[in-house]
Parts: structure tokens; sequence; C-alpha cells
């Protein structure tokens, strides 16, 4: 177990609730292992207290940064020196850092942490239809990094489904004054005709609950990833792999993510020793019944577990 001492750097990650988080385990997994006086700690926080814990937290001179858990990463942005273009598109930091000048400034890495989870599992996007199921704050980032490449490097064609009026076409609107891709609002959950489908919802996640979209309307060649990180396989993951399409849940995006904090936090030599061995990490995550096809996913494609 790393040792706290007064020279050691906090790192703070507030958030409501913060009972199932795992990114402070991870970051304290990455601290130990390359030798970094720095801890990370989950910090409750409501909502209405964000603004006075956010700027009293960084009065302490040992407070490097911030990871923002939900619900908070959208209430963030206006809170902060300085913000990366992709956090202000999307309208949501999960970052925060102190400059050396002493400003605070975020920036977003779910859409990073998507597309390098899909290039683990080998699932293309690039020149690619993708329907995005939910236009929250995940399904923003997410259509951000799809759309910021480009019709070379990202989506083709993004369409954003989600049951709140006005909220997909809010969305879609806000990324087409950005990017160059073709960035749609569907009034519909159907997922034919796609060539990846997205849950970026919390739909699905429970055992009576609806799916989704119609399983049975996904293309055959099409692949299917599920944010979501608790109950997988998830009743929808199974109902995809049943049907011998490939699924894959959330895990891997947020594994992915982690290099990226780590450069910008500065921990660059750490960054690429994550890069040159995510499995110490995915050993911490993912749960059993996922943790063999993690480590090979090219083994298990349309593995349908139980």
């Amino acid at each position: 177990m790393h040792s706290i001492q007064g020279s050691t750097d906090l790192y703070l990650m507030p958030g409501d609730p913060v009972t199932n988080v795992r990114v402070p385990r991870m970051f304290n997994a990455v601290f130990e292992r390359f030798g970094i006086d720095a801890v990370m700690v989950p910090a409750r926080v409501p909502v209405r207290d964000l603004a006075v814990f956010l700027k009293a937290s960084f009065l302490a001179k040992n407070v490097r940064g911030m990871v923002i858990a939900p619900p908070h990463k959208p209430l963030v942005t206006t809170l902060l020196d300085g913000c990366g273009l992709l956090g202000r598109v999307a309208g949501s930091v999960n970052i925060v850092r102190r400059t050396d000048s002493g400003e605070l400034e975020g920036d977003l890495f779910d859409g990073e942490g998507f597309t390098s989870a899909l290039e683990y599992f080998h699932i293309p996007y690039r020149g690619k239809r993708v329907l995005i199921l939910g236009a929250g704050v995940t399904g923003a980032a997410m259509g951000v990094a799809l759309a910021d490449g480009g019709t070379v490097d990202g989506a083709e064609h993004v369409a954003f489904y989600d049951p709140v009026a006005g909220k997909a076409a809010g969305l879609a609107a806000q990324l087409n004054a950005f990017f160059d891709a073709t960035v749609v609002a569907v009034d519909s959950s159907d997922p034919a005709g796609y060539d990846l489908v997205v849950n970026a919802s919390q739909s699905g996640l429970g055992a009576d609950d609806s799916l989704p979209c119609d399983v049975a309307r996904i293309e055959p060649h099409a692949a299917v990833f599920d944010v979501l990180l608790r109950g997988q396989p998830t009743p929808f993951v199974r109902a995809v792999r049943a049907r011998g399409v490939h699924a894959q849940p959330g895990f891997e995006m947020l594994i992915q993510q982690i290099p990226y904090y780590l450069d910008y936090y500065g921990y660059t030599e750490a960054a690429q020793g994550v890069r040159d061995d995510f499995g110490f990490l995915r050993d911490l995550v993912y749960p059993a019944a996922l943790a063999e096809e993690a480590r090979n996913p090219q083994r298990y494609r349309t593995s349908s577990v139980a």
C-alpha cells in the first residue's frame, strides 16, 4: 500500500454518489506501480455544494487535480479558467488540473477512451454509420469523438436518439456547428442500417427493463457498445451476443482513458507504461465473467457469456 506523507500530492474525485467509482482504485494502482508519490480519494459532494468544494479544495497546494464523476461533469465547465475544445463542445469535463500559474483548467477524455476501446476490440467506426442511444453527457462525448475525426478518421454519419423531446436535436445542432461530419437527430431507436450501435443511456440495466433498441433489427455485420458498467453483461449485451453480434460493455472505455489522464497531469512515463501494459488495470476493473475475453478479445468476438 502506498505510504501517504507530507509530500504526497492529492487528487480528488467528486461525485454523488461515489460508492461504486472505479477510477481512484485504478489511479492508486498506477501511482504504486510507477512509484509516484500521489493518491486519489473519492469525495461525495452534493450538486449544490460543488462550486464551493472545487474552489476551496484547490486552496490546498498539494491538491493537484480532480477527476469528475457524475452528475458533476456538465457543472464544472463554468467554474474553470480554461477548457479544452472537446470539453467546450460537449459542454462537460471529466478532468481538472491546476496549472503552474495557479489557474484551473479542464478537458474531456470520455471520447478518446471510447474510440480507443473500439480499436482495442477491433470494432470499426471510421467512415461508418453510428447510432447513439442517449443524448446526455456520455452520448455527447462519444458524438464529439466520432465527429471530430471528420469523414476520414471519424464516423461518416452519427445519429442521436433520446426519448426526451428536443434533446437529441439540440445536441446534433451543437456538434454540426463545430464539425464536418453528418450529425443528425432521429425520432426512433431503430438500429437497422447502422454499422455501430452505442447505448449511452441507462436503459437495459435491470432484468425487467425494456432494452434500448430492438435487438432483432441490428444488422448482422454491426457491433454494439454498451457504456454501462454495473450488471455487465447486461440483458442488452446478452441479447445482442445471443444473436451472434459483437457486443462489448463500457469497462474498456474507462481503462483506455487512464493514459490520457496521466499525460494531462504530467506523468508521461507512467502514461506510456500503462499503454504498454493495460493488463493490471483490466484485472482491477473487469468482472470475473468478462475477465478472460478482456485479455483476449479476438477469441471472444461473439461470446455469449451466461
